[in-house]
């Protein structure tokens, strides 16, 4: 083949991260995203003749063929594109889980694989008819692309432009596009670093009640009507029915966002969705408050221990006085013996035990022991699903065994729900993240109290009004007899003073802050 040919062939092959870029990308980044990578593969091509070169296009290669991947597997698994949240997610997941999700999607790790041997062959080809000119041209005009960017930044054309990091836009013109959103990420971490440092002035009243054990449960993933208590055609929550009459059950709750390392951090702290971009008003959470009303805290976690400055989530569970993570990610009634340790911990302190379950995350199938799984229906994934829900059912029936004859409470709501219908309207159940459906965000949330407690009486009104756990802090506050001396204090359903707040405001895997009402269902229109 002529040289021409070779140079063409380049070029179509740099167009493939463009079309998987989807609609997230801009035309002028297109554009960018096929010169940068044309030049890219020419230099490389140059280069080749020497062990450098062939050293730089194997990374070139790797890193082309990874974009490529990601890509495509968020594209056609969950309709979305590689976000911060997502990143952060990953950056936080043990090894176990990583295995796992590979061993689920092994035809990616195969395109993967083709991909790069693909882009390595075709630069390995045009090497033979590569002369030095050619190189030295291209290297000039990569330069001048890569220059151009903060001065294409700067411009007033994108409403979106100014909070971008310069890296981060750089990236977001390139081949490695998908890399803006580790960037993004590592300068999110910066911030988090710095949350245990700061000083909280706690402002309060400590009501006296006789409850002496409090235990918070974080479920994952639990769809509220998928729940038999809230009305769900098939028998989830066998148990929980049988205590109806010790629960309060809040029929419209709605969690702020639809991924997990967004949402606990919101439902534990004292934060609103407008003032996500300050990290620093995590320090206020229910685990610090705890800690200054006196009580003796806890947190016992399935959900792996992350790391203190990559996630909100462990700087939080590390202000508890006690802690303990599974190793690796099991059944959720590996939680059951830290817990009685931290039951029978003598005591003189009020104890807040949190408990961070692995509930219903998908697969759901994974998420018990396989003699726990029920045909509810016909389709596996729902029976997978009813399952995991049933087994978390069983689970909350075992801890409330455990403290019924103590005054005790129980307050449990998932972090978020999870989506049951694809694009293809197949059921699956999938996080809905850069366009999250009303489902992603319906969760349940309800409060147990023991008998020898004394429960509150609250009007139905109350607890058929949608509630947002963003405003769990407060609720959280009331529950534990924490009186703030804020005015805030009337978001929480237990406040004799409490005020709805209207509309219910959430927020995607992006932090785009959006109307619940506004938000499409999964029937209208599935993702």
């Amino acid at each position: 083949m002529s040289w021409l040919t070779h140079y063409a062939l380049l070029f179509f092959l740099s167009m493939a991260p463009a079309i998987l870029g989807g609609s997230t990308l801009y035309i002028e980044q297109k554009i960018y995203i096929v010169l940068i990578g044309w030049l890219l593969m020419l230099i490389c091509s140059g280069i080749y003749r020497y062990v450098f070169g062939k050293i730089i296009t194997v990374v070139i290669s790797a890193l082309w063929s990874l974009n490529l991947s990601i890509s495509l597997f968020f594209y056609r698994e969950h309709d979305i594109a590689f976000s911060s949240s997502i990143a952060e997610t990953f950056i936080n997941t043990n090894s176990s889980e990583t295995v796992g999700m590979l061993s689920y999607n092994k035809y990616y790790v195969l395109f993967y694989i083709c991909a790069f041997a693909v882009y390595y062959f075709f630069i390995h080809k045009a090497a033979q008819v590569s002369d030095l000119k050619t190189t030295k041209k291209s290297v000039t005009a990569f330069i001048i692309l890569i220059a151009i960017i903060p001065f294409y930044k700067s411009l007033p054309l994108r409403n979106d432009n100014n909070s971008k990091l310069l890296a981060e836009y750089t990236l977001l013109n390139t081949p490695f596009y998908n890399a803006a959103a580790l960037i993004r990420t590592l300068h999110e971490n910066r911030k988090i670093r710095r949350i245990p440092s700061q000083k909280v002035e706690f402002q309060y009243n400590k009501n006296s009640d006789n409850t002496e054990v409090y235990i918070l449960i974080i479920g994952e993933s639990v769809r509220r009507d998928h729940l038999g208590i809230y009305g769900y055609q098939h028998d989830t929550t066998p148990n929980l029915m049988k205590e109806k009459s010790h629960l309060i059950l809040f029929n419209q709750a709605y969690s702020p966002a639809p991924v997990t390392i967004l949402s606990v951090p919101i439902s534990l702290s004292n934060i609103g969705l407008e003032q996500l971009q300050d990290k620093n008003h995590y320090a206020d959470n229910i685990v610090s408050l705890a800690n200054h009303a006196g009580f003796k805290t806890y947190w016992l976690s399935n959900q792996g221990e992350g790391n203190q400055k990559t996630s909100v989530i462990s700087v939080i569970a590390n202000m508890a006085q006690n802690k303990k993570w599974n190793e690796f990610i099991g059944y959720d009634e590996e939680l059951l013996p830290y817990l009685d340790s931290a039951l029978n911990e003598s005591s003189a302190q009020k104890k807040l035990i949190i408990l961070h379950t692995y509930g219903s995350h998908e697969p759901a199938c994974n998420r018990f022991p396989n003699q726990y799984l029920k045909k509810f229906t016909q389709e596996d994934d729902d029976n997978c699903y009813d399952s995991s829900i049933a087994y978390t059912d069983k689970l909350i029936n075992d801890i409330i065994e455990k403290v019924k004859d103590k005054p005790a409470s129980i307050l449990y709501f998932s972090d978020h729900a999870l989506q049951r219908l694809d694009k293809n309207r197949e059921v699956r159940y999938h996080h809905g993240v850069n366009t999250p459906r009303k489902e992603a965000y319906d969760i349940p949330l309800f409060i147990w109290y023991s008998p020898s407690t004394v429960k509150p009486i609250i009007s139905n009104e109350v607890l058929n009004k949608p509630y947002s756990t963003a405003n769990n802090y407060w609720l959280l506050s009331s529950w534990l007899g924490i009186e703030h001396h804020s005015p805030n204090k009337c978001y929480s359903p237990l406040a004799d003073c409490y005020q709805p707040r209207s509309p219910i405001m959430v927020i995607d895997g992006n932090k785009n802050l959006l109307k619940y009402d506004l938000l499409s269902s999964e029937e209208q229109e599935p993702q």
